[in-house]
């Protein structure tokens, strides 16, 4: 069974503690954004339920003095096993340079150990600077209508220009962000083990 990005996110904030669904909202409130994850209370409280019918997680009741009862999901051993196999299964990049199962996958699995955040960043690293050199170039006509003006002609072809330094810049930062990072695990790991 492969693991939706939202299974991945429910277990790894479950895996550090037990949550409510509204707690899980309002993570991902926070911090969806930078994973590129968004849900739906109802999706979360769905998706717990279909957890505790796999047996992934259990629910406890939080009794709470002021207001009403709360249920908590605390992660079981077969959860935190699935768990576990996504964050050792290999990490496949996506074309897209900024999807976000890279930034679900380093936040989560990353998280776990040092080496396994530079195993990421060096599989990411790799994939974008052989992406980047491979990248097609050539001006696409498609937006161009045969009987196009030279002026016309010029513009479609500033504006390809203009979108393509677009995505070249963005995919340049990211591979920056991307040295640096592995530099900086490089020498935590180094540190770590001296």
């Amino acid at each position: 069974m492969t693991l939706a990005r939202l299974d991945v996110i429910l277990l790894g904030l479950l895996s550090s503690g037990d949550r409510t669904g509204y707690d899980v909202w309002k993570w991902l409130e926070g911090h969806g954004p930078w994973v590129g994850y968004s849900a739906r209370t109802s999706q979360i409280y769905r998706q717990l339920g279909k957890f505790v019918e796999w047996e992934w997680a259990k629910p406890i009741l939080d009794q709470r003095d002021s207001g009403p009862d709360a249920k908590l999901y605390r992660i079981t051993e077969e959860g935190r096993t699935k768990f576990e196999e996504w964050i050792d299964s290999p990490y496949v990049p996506s074309r897209r340079p900024l999807d976000p199962d890279f930034q679900v996958r380093l936040r989560f699995a990353g998280s776990t150990r040092p080496e396994k955040a530079l195993e990421l960043v060096q599989i990411e690293l790799e994939y974008r600077k052989r992406a980047e050199i491979e990248f097609d170039r050539t001006f696409d006509p498609v937006f161009t209508q045969a009987e196009a003006s030279p002026t016309e002609l010029h513009w479609q072809k500033e504006w390809w220009l203009m979108q393509q330094d677009r995505g070249h810049y963005m995919v340049s930062n990211l591979i920056a962000w991307l040295e640096a990072t592995e530099r900086r695990l490089q020498t935590l790991i180094q540190s770590q083990n001296e």
